[in-house]
């Protein structure tokens, strides 16, 4: 449905989600009137509609004549299925959980579909076949079970480890937080420069794209741990509440 959206879109919703959930701003809740431009060379009536169809918003029907809104699908789309805040906030139960598997060499593909599943998942490897996770990992575990005919090739423990490594040792260990420090400084560098309100819709549009491509590349690398877990150089707390601000801002620049 909504996976083939334009990349000029999904920033325009990113934007429009934001201003939605800014409550303390005059655009906290987007009418048609105030929806005069297009984000790409598209009509915006013609977007909205489109948007409508696949189900990322809703127009405005009669008890509300004026307010667009984005729908669960839409709120997904607009934050990459995943929200920041919410997983750092989530509580930890102090217990890890780890997946180990046994795949021999000539069953190489099924071997690159479970490590991509579990990075996607945002596990962590200590080895290539050794991968830990802070959360419950029920689904996760019938999800891969079903990948191979052989089920005992995989084994999930929990629980803490008992010769003294430490809570961060294994962090630092399963992630590479420097390559994502790395990608968060870029994420940083682009927010420290933005247009300025008076510049042009197409130096927005441009700047936008920039700092979307930038976010989901760091996006990528997150594990978005637990507060409690992370690193004391972690920045993505930094990122996120500061491109959160300066979406509020762009989004009716992201219209023209």
């Amino acid at each position: 449905m909504s996976k083939n959206l334009h990349l000029g879109t999904l920033v325009f919703l990113e934007c429009l989600a934001e201003a939605l959930a800014d409550t303390a701003s005059a655009l906290a809740r987007p009418t048609v009137a105030n929806l005069t431009g297009s984000y790409d060379d598209e009509p915006l009536d013609r977007k909205l509609r489109r948007l409508a169809a696949r189900g990322v918003i809703t127009l405005p029907d009669p008890a509300d004549p004026r307010i667009v809104r984005l729908t669960e699908a839409g709120q997904a789309l607009a934050h990459h299925g995943v929200s920041p805040s919410e997983r750092w906030a989530r509580p930890w139960d102090g217990r890890w959980r780890m997946v180990l598997f046994d795949i021999s060499e000539h069953e190489h593909p099924v071997r690159d579909r479970f490590r991509h599943v579990l990075r996607q998942a945002r596990l962590g490897y200590l080895q290539g076949s050794v991968w830990i996770s802070p959360d419950p990992l029920e689904q996760l575990r019938d999800t891969v079970r079903a990948m191979t005919a052989n089920p005992e090739a995989l084994l999930f423990f929990e629980g803490r480890p008992f010769a003294a490594e430490s809570d961060a040792a294994l962090v630092n260990g399963a992630w590479d937080f420097p390559r994502l420090d790395e990608a968060h400084r870029e994420c940083l560098g682009i927010l420290a420069h933005p247009p300025a309100d008076t510049d042009s819709s197409h130096r927005w549009k441009t700047w936008l794209l920039k700092e979307h491509d930038a976010w989901l590349r760091a996006l990528d690398l997150d594990p978005l741990l637990p507060s409690v877990l992370l690193p004391k150089s972690y920045q993505g707390q930094e990122v996120h509440s500061l491109r959160c601000r300066l979406l509020r801002r762009a989004f009716p620049h992201s219209l023209g």
